[in-house]
């Protein structure tokens, strides 16, 4: 998320569009930058369905759980993202893959990460051959700190992946509403995505992918650079 991340940060199936939203809505803020600096929306697209997701089996299990239990579950927390998407738009797919480097996101375990922070997930993008590709990348701990109360457990961690998931597929905080993305340790009942966050990504796909906040293009997308 932008404050546990560290990365840089169209087709509705509904009949009545939404307003591409703009940075003023805090939920759907610019999440990735040109290579000018300039703010703008990127995100997976018809195209690119199914999204791989790289799964990696963590080390250390969640507590009170197994290795297996726990890998499960982080998949379940993904997984419920493409279950309540899909009755929005029903072209939207996930595809669990294992040691694929190559995969759309790529879901990491780590021992600790940098801050410690539990989780953090963000999306990056490059221009190759004139097309334009997103990338996710997640790294959860199970353990973040060395403190007993710091090891996660099975509820806990489904939370955090669902989450930091979210910010995979482009999405922000939002800060005061019943979402997936309204990130807080008293609200862990709030595992499964909610409308407010299906219709944030409905909203969000509706802005073709690269557009920059003056509604051009990337430049690397106008032929200007070819690999960001």
């Amino acid at each position: 998320s932008a404050s546990e991340e560290a990365v840089p940060t169209r087709e509705p199936a509904h009949e009545t569009p939404l307003r591409a939203p703009r940075a003023e809505d805090g939920f759907l803020m610019p999440n990735a930058e040109d290579v000018d600096g300039t703010p703008a929306y990127v995100h997976y697209a018809r195209e690119d369905m199914p999204i791989r997701v790289n799964v990696q089996l963590p080390k250390l299990a969640a507590r009170y759980a197994s290795r297996e239990q726990t890998d499960a579950r982080v998949i379940g927390a993904i997984q419920s993202w493409e279950k309540a998407i899909k009755p929005a738009l029903p072209w939207f797919r996930l595809e669990i893959v294992r040691d694929d480097r190559d995969a759309d996101i790529q879901v990491e375990w780590r021992r600790r990460i940098t801050g410690g922070a539990a989780g953090r997930g963000g999306v990056t993008w490059q221009v190759v051959d004139g097309h334009l590709r997103v990338r996710g990348e997640l790294t959860y701990a199970t353990k973040p700190c060395l403190a007993i109360e710091c090891h996660l457990d099975l509820a806990q961690l489904e939370f955090l992946v669902a989450h930091e998931f979210g910010h995979t597929l482009g999405l922000g905080h939002c800060l005061d509403c019943d979402s997936a993305m309204n990130y807080s340790w008293e609200t862990v009942e709030r595992v499964f995505v909610t409308d407010t966050d299906v219709q944030t990504i409905r909203a969000l796909y509706e802005i073709p992918s690269g557009t920059r906040v003056d509604d051009t293009q990337l430049i690397p997308l106008r032929g200007e650079a070819s690999v960001r």
